[in-house]
């Protein structure tokens, strides 16, 4: 259990990911998908598009949701959709010293799965439920020898 408190006041940038990758609001949700698979990411950082704009993001969700299946009456396809249409914008942003359980409180208030952490309005990384998750799952066995 101490492990477990230890986790929760750690600082959001101790289980951020670094290596995040970036996409143009003007590339099409279809190179939107590319980017994801051969990254293995689930969502994208959407690139301001001049100094007054803020950043936004495209999520898996995001092109299920708006994309795939928009409803009956809208008719959208990968190919032909720019990332900026279907993104979300602006993003909930935190701060890389904000430790986990706040950022997890905030994902919850908020109904967001990830957070951008940024610093001088550049993004460091990005902080997502399963990052926490897989940093849970690591964690030593527990005193009865279950392991989580």
């Amino acid at each position: 259990m101490d492990q477990l408190i230890t986790l929760r006041t750690l600082p959001v940038s101790a289980l951020m990911q670094k290596d995040f990758k970036t996409i143009k609001g003007s590339c099409t949700v279809a190179e939107a998908l590319q980017i994801m698979k051969r990254t293995k990411q689930s969502g994208l950082v959407v690139e301001p598009r001049n100094e007054d704009d803020c950043y936004g993001i495209v999520t898996e969700k995001d092109i299920l949701e708006k994309v795939i299946d928009p409803g009956e009456d809208v008719h959208r396809d990968p190919w032909n959709t720019p990332v900026f249409q279907i993104m979300s914008k602006p993003i909930i942003s935190i701060n890389p010293a904000l430790r986990v359980k706040y950022a997890l409180r905030l994902m919850k208030r908020t109904n967001v799965r990830r957070l951008t952490v940024m610093e001088n309005d550049k993004v460091l990384g990005v902080l997502n439920m399963t990052d926490v998750l897989q940093a849970v799952e690591e964690l030593p066995v527990h005193d009865d020898h279950v392991a989580l």
